[in-house]
């Protein structure tokens, strides 16, 4: 159903999210030409330049616009009334075990790097990150937005009159046969390119040897969000640079993007994590649920870094927003601690 007085789809619609929140430069608003390296043959939708021959990360229409510009224009041509965008940007985990998962910024290809930009997230040059997962030679994934071609798209945003809405994004990489014992099941790999969602303790809760219930459970879970803090940012106009424990942490990642944001021009809202249904039921001791309580405190360090006029939400999946049934007649409300806390503004929910 439509409001009165708007005629057309086109009108109704009033947010859109930037998907799919990876591609090194696809959220640059510069043209990237890169360099060639290591005798690489270029993935498949890659372009020439005409003028130099060499080869364009982000432009795929005419006019030579880099493409997040261009889907700007088309956006405020064909959406007028979008008011506010979704900017995703992905770092990757690589197990669905928590206390053994790490969580970093990876690249298509280390060999090749943008000319005009060099590839640089969280302080870590292209020459020093991994490459995303391979099928056939080719990534599964593109690669993290780099850091300086997130802040050119908050600057346009904010230029275009758009709200943004900042989201960070963990993608799963693990492909078929990854040797990584299931927490699931007694499967001895993890399901290809699973959901974040699933992320859990060593051994899921119900299955046998589950530390679920227990200090241990509590244990796996600060192994996941690590020790990284607010106070371990440095952030200046554009810049932020990092001096806490050298961890690939769930904190690390969402702190990063907060501390960056303080760094841009400005963001409407922030999201510290979404559909991370599995590992905020985890029980510790006493029927505890530590992740819940880690995500408290991330809360309020983000807070610390972005200030009291920055909207915070977590967005839960849609299926755990209204509680943990966990048997036996028992359900949990156990998202309520953080609802109801006073540093969260939006009760979010992913559908």
């Amino acid at each position: 159903a439509q409001a009165e007085g708007v005629s057309t789809l086109q009108e109704a619609v009033q947010g859109v999210a930037w998907m799919p929140g990876s591609g090194e430069y696809a959220l640059a608003t510069e043209p990237v030409l890169l360099g060639a390296g290591g005798g690489e043959a270029f993935a498949p939708g890659f372009s020439l330049d005409a003028a130099t021959g060499q080869v364009q990360a982000n432009v795929h229409a005419p006019g030579g616009l880099a493409d997040f510009p261009t889907a700007l224009q088309a956006l405020q041509t064909e959406l007028p009334n979008v008011q506010s965008g979704l900017l995703i940007a992905s770092w990757f985990g690589d197990d669905l075990r928590c206390g053994a998962c790490t969580i970093r910024p990876k690249v298509e290809f280390t060999s090749r790097d943008g000319l005009s930009q060099p590839w640089t997230v969280a302080g870590v040059p292209r020459a020093e990150a991994e490459e995303v997962a391979r099928l056939g030679g080719n990534p599964v994934y593109g690669g993290t937005p780099s850091d300086a071609s997130i802040l050119q798209a908050i600057d346009a945003l904010n230029g275009a009159g758009q709200a943004v809405v900042f989201y960070p994004f963990l993608l799963m990489e693990q492909l078929a046969g990854n040797g990584l014992p299931d927490p699931w099941s007694d499967a001895t790999d993890q399901p290809a390119l699973p959901w974040r969602g699933r992320i859990t303790l060593g051994k899921a809760p119900g299955q046998p040897g589950t530390t679920d219930r227990t200090a241990a459970a509590a244990a796996e879970v600060a192994d996941f969000f690590g020790t990284a803090q607010a106070t371990d940012f440095v952030i200046a106009p554009g810049t932020v640079t990092y001096s806490g424990p050298p961890e690939w942490s769930y904190r690390r990642f969402i702190l990063h993007y907060a501390a960056l944001c303080a760094a841009s021009g400005g963001v409407e809202a922030f999201c510290i994590g979404s559909e991370m249904r599995a590992l905020l039921q985890i029980r510790g001791a006493g029927d505890s649920f530590p992740a819940v309580a880690q995500m408290i405190d991330l809360l309020h360090e983000v807070r610390a870094l972005l200030g009291p006029s920055v909207k915070l939400v977590y967005a839960a999946d849609w299926s755990e927003y209204a509680g943990y049934d966990a048997g036996g007649g028992t359900r949990y409300f156990h998202l309520d601690a953080l609802w109801s806390d006073a540093a969260l503004d939006v009760i979010g929910i992913d559908n």
